[in-house]
């Protein structure tokens, strides 16, 4: 319901935003479509306008096309003249170009008169330039070969000269080496002298060597045991250390519980005075709630006579303005009996109507007098009702308070306990640390430990000693070392000094006999040879080359007296081509110059057209803005007329949907109410509630022998005057009504139950099924035996609405009322299991 309620009120609030903006929306359409007349109008005489600006336009571009043709033949003359000028140049150049060669012709042909003129001269000089030529080629080929070989001679010399160094480098190694291994023959010899002296040394470091290894080995032993040791004793006293810093923590431990478990006296006298207070406040809590459903009959009272006196004194008003209108008016009815009335009758019902007030009058002066007392009542209600709130205040203090001194209480009672196991740690601490009891092993491993050190017998100043003489005969060692040395190197150096000398005399005759480089000596003859069979004289060369040299320019001037001899023939065709060519040109001259005149005149009548055609076009320019203008405005115009008939079809369109909508509101407004809790769900509740009355009532009879009722309010009264719908549950004894939560667990527990199945029971019933099973889990243990009794008796007669009940419980005494039984136990180590089990 709260669902349909949400979405009804959803759709009633679209609809109400809806309702509210449409007339605003309207108000707007009906100031737009008040202009559309206007639009109308404006549109037409813009039409017209339109027209008149088509007709301008249209001359204005008939006179533009003239002025086009014109200036088109303005700008070919222009471009013609150009064309004019530019072929005057091309034919000037030409003519310049023509001039120049026929001036370059004649001169060519005076220079090869010239040169004809000494052709005899020429080819004398040239013969005897090849001549020459060719002489000077043999001897620059003998050049070549006379070079060649005297460099190959060099390289010989060169290669000699080299090979004689080698040699004499070689003797000069030969000998620093013979005198090297002298030296070093008489340095071994020196050493070799002290031999005996060395080896007997060196025996004795031997021997101290071995000794000193195996008291290294003593050593490193003794350093290991002593590490142990160490280690042992440091575990020995961190163990120690752990005991009595753990003994020191029990102790202020156990000295803070003492303090602690000190306060368990003055603790539980405090608690059981903030019980007897708490009782007490109890007590005026009941008597306030009391209170309050006293005036809650009060303000019931209150309300009925309010409404009585109401009535009365609307009734009173009714009856005088009968009278009224009896005595003014000359009706002849009566207002009471509605028969003919007379005068005798009319002064009947005058006098009727006066006793009814005076009635009226006094049962109203009657209830107002009840109204006064019963509501200096509800003020001394009120007022002890308030003195009594601010008297239980505390009330849920001492509650927070008591619930702390509780757990404070069983926490000292728990440290009571935990004191006592710290004594007994401490004294087995104690009992350790005097015994030494801790750390067997590593004792037993120290005793061990110092029976090993004492037989490894290990001395530090004997090593020391020891190790003073080993480094006194240390360098002997190496004194052996080079004995031996020197021994096995003697032979060799001797071997070698040897050699030495034999190489040495070896390139001492190389030198005196001239023992090398035979090969590189008989090619150096062979080259010799060759130089004196060439016979080649640089100074004839040289000659012959000069010579040469000064008739260079003889070929020059025969192959010009060759080109001379071609361009006879050829120079007076040429020249009398450009002399023809001249006069050709001078004649286009003319006729361009002629051409250009008349168009020159041409253009002088034409000069105007660009000023008349800019001024056209500025004017046509205008009239077509003028003409968009007025098409824009015109499209505007045409938009705004038809945006004004779309304004006045939605204008309809809203109207139509505003009735719609005030109708649609007006439903989800109604269903928002019905789906309310003052609708549907107020009169299902009203028709369900007797119903679950009447079902607990009937079940609270057989578990209290009718002791306790339920009622069900369904409207409460507000401290603000007035009412508000509730569903409260009352609860009714031999005492009387009471809150719920100041009955006791058994009462409560029974309550409860008769109220759930009351309403498993209406609930289904409404659904259309019924209810099979039913479950009841605990909450036995707050029955004393009686009660038990009544609760066992109640469930046998209620299963007799079920086809079976199940009930969990943990009581003996309940167990054995039922006949079937299903025992559940837990097992360690397989979980829990189950059997079930029938008594007769």
């Amino acid at each position: 319901y709260d669902q349909l309620q949400g979405m009804a009120r959803v759709r009633y609030q679209e609809h109400q935003r809806e309702r509210e903006t449409v007339p605003s929306r309207l108000s707007d359409l009906d100031a737009e479509l008040s202009k559309r007349d206007g639009y109308e109008s404006e549109l037409l005489a813009v039409d017209d306008h339109l027209a008149l600006l088509g007709s301008e336009i249209s001359s204005g571009e008939k006179v533009q096309a003239k002025l086009e043709v014109q200036r088109l033949e303005l700008v070919q003359i222009r471009q013609r003249v150009a064309e004019l000028e530019r072929e005057q140049r091309r034919v000037a150049d030409r003519e310049q170009q023509v001039s120049i060669e026929l001036e370059n012709l004649r001169e060519q042909q005076r220079q090869d008169g010239e040169i004809l003129a000494s052709a005899e001269s020429i080819e004398r000089d040239f013969a005897t330039y090849n001549q020459l030529h060719t002489q000077v080629g043999l001897l620059e080929q003998k050049a070549q070969e006379h070079g060649a070989l005297e460099t190959h001679r060099r390289q010989l010399e060169e290669r000699i000269a080299q090979a004689r160094q080698e040699v004499e480098r070689q003797q000069e190694r030969w000998s620093a080496t013979l005198d090297e291994r002298q030296r070093q023959l008489d340095e071994h010899q020196a050493l070799l002298n002290r031999e005996q002296t060395i080896a007997i040394r060196y025996a004795q470091f031997k021997t101290l060597s071995e000794q000193a290894q195996a008291l290294e080995q003593a050593r490193i032993r003794y350093e290991d045991l002593l590490s142990e040791r160490r280690d042992l004793e440091n575990v020995l006293y961190r163990a120690e250390q752990d005991r009595k810093s753990q003994r020191q923590a029990l102790s202020k431990q156990l000295a803070q519980l003492e303090r602690a478990t000190s306060e368990e006296e003055t603790l539980a006298a405090h608690i059981h005075q903030l019980q007897a207070q708490r009782t007490q406040l109890q007590a005026k809590a009941e008597e306030r709630d009391r209170l309050k459903d006293e005036g809650s009959d009060l303000n019931a009272q209150i309300t009925e006579r309010q409404q009585k006196l109401r009535a009365e004194e609307e009734e009173l008003a009714n009856e005088r303005q009968q009278a009224l209108a009896l005595a003014d008016s000359d009706d002849a009815n009566c207002p009471l009996c509605g028969s003919a009335l007379d005068a005798e009758h009319r002064q009947q019902v005058v006098a009727e109507l006066s006793q009814r007030e005076e009635r009226r009058q006094e049962c109203i002066a009657v209830l107002g007098s009840e109204l006064a007392t019963l509501d200096d009542q509800l003020q001394k209600m009120r007022t002890h009702y308030k003195v009594l709130g601010e008297e239980i205040a505390p009330l849920q203090q001492v509650h927070q308070d008591l619930a702390t001194g509780e757990a404070r209480l069983a926490q000292i009672r728990e440290s009571t306990a935990e004191a006592q196991s710290l004594a007994e740690q401490l004294a087995t601490l104690g009992r350790e640390l005097k015994d030494q009891s801790y750390a067997s092993s590593e004792r037993e491993r120290l005793h061990k430990l110092a029976g090993e050190i004492e037989l490894l017998g290990y001395s530090s100043a004997e090593h020391e000693t020891l190790g003073q003489k080993l480094a006194e005969l240390r360098p002997v060692e190496a004194e052996y070392a080079r004995l031996q040395d020197a021994k096995s190197q003697a032979e060799q150096l001797k071997s070698e000094q040897a050699e030495a000398q034999t190489q040495l005399d070896r390139a001492t005759r190389q030198l005196a006999e001239a023992g090398y480089a035979h090969e590189e000596r008989d090619k150096l003859s062979h080259v010799e040879q060759q130089l004196v069979a060439l016979g080649y004289d640089g100074a004839e060369h040289q000659r012959l080359r000069l010579q040469h040299d000064d008739l260079r320019d003889s070929a020059r001037q025969f192959e010009r007296l060759q080109h001379a001899r071609q361009r006879r023939a050829s120079s007076g065709e040429s020249r009398v081509r450009y002399e023809a060519e001249t006069s050709t040109l001078a004649e286009q001259l003319q006729t361009i110059k002629e051409e250009k005149e008349a168009l020159h005149e041409r253009t002088g009548e034409l000069e105007d057209v660009d000023r008349k055609l800019g001024e056209n076009q500025t004017q046509l320019e205008k009239l077509r803005v003028e003409r968009d203008q007025h098409l824009q405005r015109r499209g505007n115009l045409e938009a705004l007329c038809a945006r004004c008939a779309e304004l006045a079809q939605e204008q309809d369109q809203l109207r139509e949907k505003l009735q719609g909508t005030q109708r649609q509101a007006w439903i989800y407004q109604q269903l928002d109410k019905a789906f309310g809790k003052d609708g549907i769900q107020a009169l299902i509740i009203e028709n369900a509630v007797p119903q679950i009355a009447e079902e607990a009532n009937a079940i609270l009879a057989r578990l209290t022998d009718n002791r306790i009722q339920v009622a069900f309010e369904s409207l409460r009264d507000l401290k603000k005057g007035g009412t508000r719908e509730t569903l409260d549950v009352k609860i009714a004894d031999e005492v009387g009504e009471r809150s719920y939560h100041l009955y006791s667990g058994g009462e409560a527990f029974r309550t409860n139950f008769a109220l759930r199945i009351a309403l498993s029971k209406v609930l289904a019933m409404r659904s259309g099924t019924r209810l099979h099973t039913l479950f009841i889990d605990e909450g036995f243990g707050t029955q004393d035996e009686q009660g038990l009794d009544q609760l066992i008796e109640a469930i046998q007669k209620v299963s007799e609405d079920f086809k079976k009940v199940l009930i969990v419980t943990h009581l003996d005494q309940l167990k054995a009322a039922f006949p079937v039984q299903i025992e559940v136990t837990k097992h360690p180590d397989l979980g829990s299991r189950f059997s079930v089990t029938q008594h007769a």
